[in-house]
């Protein structure tokens, strides 16, 4: 896990500059797509989450800061 917050709200960065659009096809990403897998810290064998996880972990990303910092940095880097 990177930083102070939970691997579920680093999924949850993903839906939006991938175009996923629910919980369900996030996990199905998970599922297989190494790349996002590593993002949010799972090794190939680690089993991913339920969906329903998501439903508690989206209310405390959009409360946080989590979201604006991270879009901030990427912005950051794309400038640089």
């Amino acid at each position: 896990m990177r930083g102070d917050h939970s691997e579920p709200e680093q999924a949850l960065l993903l839906q939006v500059p991938y175009s996923i659009r629910s919980e369900r096809m996030l996990m199905e990403q998970l599922d297989y797509n190494l790349l996002f897998r590593w993002f949010v810290g799972l090794s190939m064998d680690d089993r991913i989450w339920d969906p329903t996880v998501f439903t508690k972990n989206r209310d405390r990303l959009l409360r946080g800061q989590i979201a604006v910092l991270f879009f901030a940095q990427v912005l950051a880097e794309a400038r640089a």
